[in-house]
């Protein structure tokens, strides 16, 4: 499946069916910033800018919610390194999620192997393959969508509780 990467920018107005909408079609918000604008002590409006990865086919659907609730969609490039772990971190959460509990990077990539071999990334070898995976499980700790811990000298990943 093809996704594509897009910016949201609206209110916080029925942000909650946009948010739906993209976890039913497959998609994943990530990077979530709110701007509070207010003069002097007065509270004018709050705003939302989120990245949003959503598979291709949703893009007029997700368009349409974003008009509905005034808020627009914004289609952004990004390079084709980031762009593929960011879509590689949308395979890992989905298959993380299944079981919110922590994971050893060998049942990480155990789980995930089959997305993989769909060549979401390209590998050379098992040494590319594991920097890969390493690089993207770092990318979504920065994007604070999963956790890490040390246990029993083994790093371990979750899903970030909400």
């Amino acid at each position: 499946m093809m996704y594509e990467i897009v910016l949201f920018s609206g209110g916080v107005y029925k942000f909650d069916l946009l948010v739906e909408h993209v976890e039913d079609v497959g998609g994943l918000l990530v990077q979530e910033n709110r701007l509070q604008i207010s003069r002097g002590t007065s509270f004018l409006s709050e705003e939302i800018r989120v990245m949003i990865i959503i598979p291709s086919n949703e893009i007029s659907g997700i368009k349409s919610i974003a008009k509905d609730i005034k808020g627009e969609i914004e289609e952004i490039e990004i390079e084709k390194p980031l762009k593929d772990n960011l879509i590689s971190a949308l395979e890992l959460y989905g298959v993380m999620c299944k079981t919110r509990d922590w994971l050893d990077l060998s049942t990480i990539q155990e789980l995930s192997e089959f997305h993989y071999e769909k060549e979401l990334v390209e590998i050379k070898d098992n040494q590319d393959h594991y920097n890969a995976f390493e690089e993207c499980l770092e990318l979504m700790i920065s994007l604070e969508l999963i956790e890490k811990r040390e246990s029993e000298r083994e790093l371990e990943y979750r899903v970030l509780k909400k």
